[in-house]
């Protein structure tokens, strides 16, 4: 009886793990953007690596820092390769040529309310050197990131609604349940911008920023191209991006735009932003919200009637060698630790000891049948 009572703790021990699989599907089953599992290094037609993801297809497209924009051609493996289509027009950054965005007066001249709202189509999303793990069932470390930005955008004087809806699990289906949020805020605030929090899934140096001691996170801006209003918003990426350059030129990583959709159709003002990834520092992150406050805030309401009428470049901004280095050593994947606890241990334990019970079972019947034999 006592046997056969640890034989069953032994079992139940390996059943468990299961129920890790069943609750957590979506840490297994992901293939979208900030999947950890996955990266995926696109060369030129030179064979430099000129751009690093969690997820490509052929057909996307990119600006790099220098403003050419290159077409991704063919996937093979984890491996891309992109064309140069040529270099873009750079958009002016002179604050008289802000085109038809959202300014701070009204037409009768008086101030009107700034606001931005904010969200995560990928709640789980963290980053693992800060929060332990790069993923979780829940509010992740993305969280943190985007009531920092918040407060950096209010201390702006922008008025910001940050929705925390989960959205859960981090699969295909994530953008579909987001869009449910992105059209209420749209409906309900009537805001001049929203912005989806993620981070990416790729090595830590491709985002990576330094100025003597201090570390920062880089931005990567994403435009869905399969949204009706794509070239609306591809402006505006451009001229966030074109600012943002002249302001801090260590900031903006790339434009990146996917065959999503990105739930940016509302307004022509809507984008995604990569924070860092799973490998850098949450802190490095946090670092760089401030000046990614700044340059939305200029970018979407500097105001034709003042007086200084250029954008000013911040000579005291981090500098970054333009041309990421990707190093082997960064591009760990998934956090083990975490299934290794839940799955593997309890499977050898259950696997050893279920082995050790029928052992000791076989060798006492062995015994009982030899004391049997040796009675008769």
């Amino acid at each position: 009886m006592k046997n056969k009572l640890i034989c069953f703790i032994m079992v139940l021990l390996m059943i468990l793990p299961l129920t890790y699989f069943v609750v957590n599907v979506e840490c297994f089953t992901i293939a979208d953007d900030g999947d950890t599992s996955q990266s995926y290094v696109v060369f030129d037609e030179e064979n430099n690596i000129i751009s690093e993801r969690s997820s490509i297809e052929e057909g996307d497209t990119f600006i790099t820092k220098d403003f050419y924009e290159y077409e991704v051609y063919k996937v093979d493996g984890f491996n891309g390769y992109a064309k140069k289509i040529g270099r873009i027009n750079i958009p002016s950054i002179n604050r008289d040529n802000l085109g038809d965005l959202p300014n701070q007066f009204s037409k009768d001249g008086s101030r009107k309310t700034k606001k931005i709202c904010l969200y995560m189509t990928h709640n789980d999303e963290s980053y693992l050197p800060s929060d332990g793990y790069d993923s979780i069932y829940g509010a992740g470390g993305i969280h943190d990131v985007a009531k920092n930005l918040k407060t950096a955008l209010e201390k702006k004087g922008i008025s910001v609604v940050l929705d925390q809806t989960l959205h859960i699990p981090h699969n295909s289906s994530a953008y579909s349940r987001s869009s449910v949020t992105a059209n209420k805020l749209f409906s309900n605030e009537n805001p001049d911008a929203m912005f989806d929090i993620h981070r990416d899934g790729v090595a830590k140096s491709y985002y990576l920023a330094k100025q003597g001691e201090r570390e920062f996170s880089k931005v990567r801006i994403v435009v869905g191209k399969s949204n009706p209003n794509f070239n609306e918003n591809y402006k505006f990426a451009q001229n966030l991006f074109a600012i943002g350059n002249s302001m801090y030129p260590w900031l903006f990583l790339d434009i990146y735009c996917g065959k999503g959709h990105y739930n940016q159709s509302l307004q022509s003002t809507d984008l995604l932003f990569e924070m860092g990834t799973h490998m850098i520092e949450k802190e490095s992150v946090l670092s760089a919200v401030p000046y990614l406050a700044e340059v939305v805030n200029t970018t979407l309401y500097a105001s034709k009637e003042e007086e200084n009428g250029d954008i000013t470049v911040d000579n005291k901004a981090p500098s970054t060698n333009s041309s990421p280095v990707v190093e082997e050593g960064d591009k760990t994947k998934n956090n083990n630790s975490g299934w290794v606890a839940w799955v593997v241990v309890p499977i050898i334990l259950g696997v050893g000891g279920v082995s050790a019970i029928l052992i000791i079972n076989y060798k006492n019947k062995k015994i009982a049948k030899n004391r049997k034999k040796n009675k008769k």
